[in-house]
């Protein structure tokens, strides 16, 4: 579907926070992992998050949904047969990473498919620290056959500065290895954790389903993980908070708004560890107009650019790459200049978000200064209108989406239903709240 956005002024309403991506990827995948039955309420169940549970259901686990906003998991664990098929992952990085690390409790292992091989995006680490358990595996651009060969468990070494994935694969798995000669595996990270958040997540995840991990980093989240074999998973009714990823670029879209705006966002648990909701932290720091309210799960974002103007700031994306994206945005409505650094790891995502945020905002007359693992982008005065290009990465079209709410000239974006990969009411969302779009094909 093709869009064309309409600039506007102002955005009034109030919206629920939808769900969130991480939580539902790793609650779906605990809940194939225990025994028993196991409820999921709000989950997301489109994007990436799909492509999982196409592979839990591949793998014969049933998952079915007993409300609107309510699934139920009946687990075959301990029952899986091999499995011939190959499964296609599509572009979902945490998807491939998760299960390639399952792979290993599957007799004959699994094999897969998908655009994720063709971008040869990240993987290789994650396969080779899987060796030290008995991992064997062979890739190429299409195909990915990964199994193991006996039970021996060393200690295994893992880089953390390429991908908190692979950290989290090795921690959902290692708990139901079983090994010869020891009770526990040592996971040992020799480089710092990027994202580290995310693994934050994942510990919270295990901790609901009944798995305990000692954690032992350092201030650089360098360190050790000790996981002790043979734990089970336990069924457990999990409810998925909302996504402070995804809100982000509706907070922005209030912020940066010309005239007077008030949006109110509803369903966000602060006390759940997701590094995005720095977001609200970096805004406000900047001199945006932001009220949490703990108490009720909520925000209200008081927005008007010319009475509370922004103020370029450093940022350091590390833990928060998600938010790289939507932040450029931001650059290019705050005085003076804004840097976003340690942004290397983001050139692995779905696309190269770093190369194509600063193409896409350079189209729209923004001067951006791009380099290896920093973005620097300069205010700009008067944003024009463009053909969004977001090459079938979300964050990307949300975020360009809210840059050019506010730019001179309409723009256009073609394939907007890439968005439902993370938030799939987005464009509904930001229609209440006052945007005008024009469907076009």
């Amino acid at each position: 579907m093709k869009l064309k956005i309409i600039p506007t002024t102002k955005l009034k309403g109030e919206i629920t926070a939808p769900p969130s991506k991480s939580y539902s990827h790793r609650a779906f995948i605990a809940s194939s992992l225990a025994k028993g039955v196991s409820i999921i309420k709000n989950p997301l169940i489109s994007g990436d998050v799909e492509v999982t549970l196409d592979i839990l259901k591949s793998l014969g686990h049933r998952i079915s949904r007993v409300s609107e906003d309510t699934y139920m998991v009946k687990s075959n664990m301990g029952t899986i047969k091999p499995i011939k098929n190959v499964l296609n992952c599509k572009n979902s990085g945490t998807s491939i990473r998760i299960f390639c690390a399952l792979a290993m409790l599957i007799d004959g292992g699994l094999s897969f498919s998908g655009e994720f091989l063709k971008r040869k995006r990240p993987i290789i680490p994650l396969l080779d620290a899987l060796k030290s358990i008995g991992g064997n595996y062979d890739i190429t651009d299409n195909v990915l056959k990964i199994k193991r060969k006996g039970k021996e468990c060393g200690t295994i070494e893992l880089p953390g500065n390429i991908s908190s994935q692979f950290v989290s694969a090795l921690l959902i798995t290692c708990p139901l290895l079983n090994c010869k000669k020891t009770n526990s595996i040592t996971v040992k990270i020799t480089s710092p954790i990027v994202s580290y958040p995310y693994v934050k997540i994942t510990l919270d995840v295990l901790n609901s389903f009944g798995i305990n991990i000692q954690e032992s980093l350092n201030s650089k989240k360098v360190g050790n993980y000790v996981i002790s074999c043979g734990q089970n998973y336990r069924a457990q009714t999990f409810e998925i908070p909302g996504d402070f990823s995804s809100v982000s670029f509706i907070i922005v879209a209030a912020v940066l708004s010309p005239e007077d705006s008030q949006i109110i966002i509803k369903n966000l648990n602060f006390d759940k560890p997701q590094g995005d909701q720095k977001i609200i932290e970096i805004l406000q720091k900047m001199g945006a107009k932001i009220e949490v309210s703990k108490d009720k799960n909520s925000i209200s974002i008081n927005g008007n650019i010319k009475k509370y103007p922004l103020t370029g700031l450093a940022v350091d994306v590390e833990d928060t790459p998600d938010l790289f994206p939507i932040l450029s945005v931001v650059g290019a409505y705050a005085k003076g200049n804004t840097e976003l650094y340690n942004a290397s790891s983001i050139r692995g995502k779905e696309s190269d978000r770093l190369s194509l945020v600063a193409q896409g905002l350079s189209k729209m007359g923004v001067k951006v200064k791009e380099e290896e693992d920093k973005l620097t982008i300069y205010h700009c005065d008067q944003l024009e209108g463009s053909e969004i290009c977001h090459e079938n990465d979300h964050r990307v079209a949300m975020a360009l989406t809210i840059a050019s709410l506010f730019a001179k000239t309409p723009s256009q974006i073609s394939d907007i239903e890439v968005v439902t990969d993370s938030y799939p009411n987005f464009i509904e969302d930001i229609k209440n709240l006052g945007v005008q779009v024009e469907k076009l094909e």
